[in-house]
């Protein structure tokens, strides 16, 4: 009797895995997919967060090390951290070039700053060009070099003068 139980068990698990159509997922695919989804995570952070060699992957899945090896996802994981590096380099050159982009940018901003400086100061000089020949000045002489103050008469051996309160 107790067998005829364990059969009709077995036939019914066996019957309700048919019906679903699904196999049971293999140990191989189970630790593949914790691998590569581990991988697209690390890839995207520092190697301080996220290490990638076989012993620190396998530690951070609490699986071991060899069945890494034994599913040769070692390969995977070396490959990432290639990847890694590279764009770890790639963004080192970009974040160089970003910030020449934008010292080139804020130099361009106060080169147009000074333009407007610029072309405000040369106005203020044709308005005061016309004041000067509205009010019978040559403007001409408003560019001449202001003379030189004439010193001929000496101070020197004089007494100084008493001040009065």
């Amino acid at each position: 009797m107790m067998i005829r139980r364990l059969k009709m068990a077995l036939w019914s698990v066996r019957l309700a895995t048919k019906e679903r159509g699904v196999p049971r997922r293999s140990q191989r695919e189970i630790v593949r997919q914790k691998v590569r989804d581990y991988l697209a995570i690390a890839e995207a952070h520092s190697a301080d967060e996220h290490p990638l060699d076989v012993r620190s992957v396998a530690s951070r899945l609490t699986i071991s090390p060899t069945t890494i090896y034994k599913y040769q996802l070692n390969r995977e994981i070396n490959a990432a951290e290639k990847r890694r590096r590279e764009k770890a380099r790639l963004t080192g050159k970009l974040i160089e070039r970003q910030a020449f982009a934008d010292r080139i940018g804020d130099l361009s901003e106060e080169v147009e700053k000074e333009r407007e400086k610029n072309k405000k100061l040369v106005a203020q000089i044709a308005i005061i060009e016309v004041n000067a020949a509205r009010l019978g000045i040559d403007p001409e002489e408003l560019y001449k070099p202001i003379p030189k103050p004439i010193r001929t008469v000496s101070r020197a051996g004089t007494t100084p003068r008493k001040r009065r309160f």
